[in-house]
């Protein structure tokens, strides 16, 4: 039965797809559908890093009533004239899909004259920008990335959703830092040390990690494919100890690794948080010491995020919205770890409960400035739909609990 969602805070499948190969240097996306779909994507983002620049066959309606495949294999052609790219991916919106576009027999003829070209079905009723990141990364995996001899201490970096998940660049690079710091390689395949080389790679790797339910279908696949083992974690960790438990996981998956060194990297990223944390604690207290909280925030960074707050600051959660919609089978590890964690997308909801909960301060997206200043408390921005550009200072990892502290002490200074 169909149900009202206002405001959702996710793109269509076709944008969680374009966001993900505009974010792989050396792969051109091409968006077969109406003008509007691929300036709605860009549009979304606003400020936050994802252009509206990308070839797209600009379906009218004389294509609507009579087909738009020739046009297709116009813009295919055009396309791989044009710009410098390996692969170009074809991304179909709902009309090209809903009038039957045959964009598997395009893509067929430009594979067959020498070109690199892979079709993926996007349209926006096959689900969120989530599901649209899920397709493309695991027809990616199956479909572009083949064999090779394995590179020691290689690990796969996969859960960011490239500009849908509002700090993305900003936890890949936290995360590459802290695999680099226990003595192992990171292969992230989006941001600015990714690139279709680290997508390819992806299959020489001793393991991958996926730390979103968004990408476990890519890690089973690579496994599946190459035999890489992987590990999953229920989203990003937040602070030192969260950050040292994941990557003492990941050591002991891994294999040969300075287990000494590793260990020694660990220690100095706790002792660096305490460092920090011991310098504001008396600023907490003047704020209001120990607060209730309340989250709505995708499953990336709701439960990290949560148990941030309520173990290393002693805070208590008075609501807890994760805001992605997570497949059913990644439920159970979230609901193990966060008390009455509630599913919603829609903002009517999200809005009302946090308004009754008594909430002392709000982590969510600018979708909850309303609720926020009707209960007078602060409110944390960690996720899209957000006015806070990120390039480098994200939530996750050790870093990330300092970030996050910074951000609630200029934001109480400021209520």
């Amino acid at each position: 039965m169909a149900a009202r969602l206002m405001r959702p805070r996710a793109g269509c499948a076709l944008h969680g797809a374009l966001y993900a190969a505009t974010a792989i240097d050396g792969v051109t996306p091409l968006v077969h559908a109406t003008p509007g779909c691929g300036v709605q994507a860009g549009l979304w983002q606003g400020a936050g890093g994802c252009s509206v620049s990308w070839p797209t066959s600009n379906l009218s309606e004389k294509h609507i009533v009579f087909g738009g495949a020739s046009r297709l294999r116009e813009q295919i052609k055009n396309t791989r004239g044009v710009v410098s790219s390996e692969i170009t991916v074809v991304l179909t919106g709902c009309p090209a899909e809903m009038i039957g576009d045959d964009v598997e027999a395009m893509a067929q003829e430009a594979r067959d004259a020498g070109d690199e070209v892979l079709d993926l079905a996007t349209a926006g009723f096959r689900g969120s920008a989530y599901h649209g990141y899920q397709s493309f990364l695991q027809a990616a995996v199956e479909r572009t990335v083949v064999p090779g001899a394995t590179r020691a201490g290689l690990v796969n970096i996969l859960g960011p959703v490239p500009h849908q998940d509002a700090t993305w660049l900003a936890e890949i690079e936290e995360l590459s830092r802290l695999i680099a710091g226990v003595g192992l390689i990171p292969n992230p395949i989006f941001g600015p040390f990714g690139g279709l080389s680290s997508l390819r790679a992806t299959a020489q790797a001793e393991l991958s990690v996926s730390l979103s339910p968004w990408s476990g279908a890519a890690v089973r696949a690579l496994d599946d494919r190459f035999g890489i083992p992987w590990i999953e974690s229920a989203g990003l960790p937040v602070g030192a100890a969260a950050t040292g438990a994941l990557l003492e996981r990941i050591v002991a998956a891994a294999g040969e690794v300075d287990d000494a060194a590793a260990r020694l990297f660990i220690d100095r990223e706790r002792q660096r948080e305490a460092y920090f944390i011991d310098r504001l604690l008396e600023t907490l207290y003047r704020q209001g010491g120990a607060r209730s909280f309340a989250v709505a925030l995708p499953s990336l960074h709701a439960g990290g995020i949560v148990r941030f707050l309520s173990r290393t600051l002693g805070w208590s959660p008075a609501a807890i919205f994760v805001t992605d919609n997570p497949p059913a089978e990644h439920r159970s590890t979230l609901e193990d770890e966060l008390p009455l964690v509630h599913y919603s997308e829609d903002d009517d909801e999200i809005a009302a409960l946090i308004g009754s909960s008594g909430a002392e301060i709000v982590f969510g997206s600018s979708l909850e400035r309303a609720v926020a200043d009707r209960l007078a408390v602060p409110l944390i921005e960690c996720a899209a739909p957000t006015r806070r550009l990120s390039l480098t200072s994200g939530f996750g990892g050790s870093r990330g609990g300092l970030t996050l502290l910074e951000a609630i002490v200029t934001a109480s200074d400021q209520a």
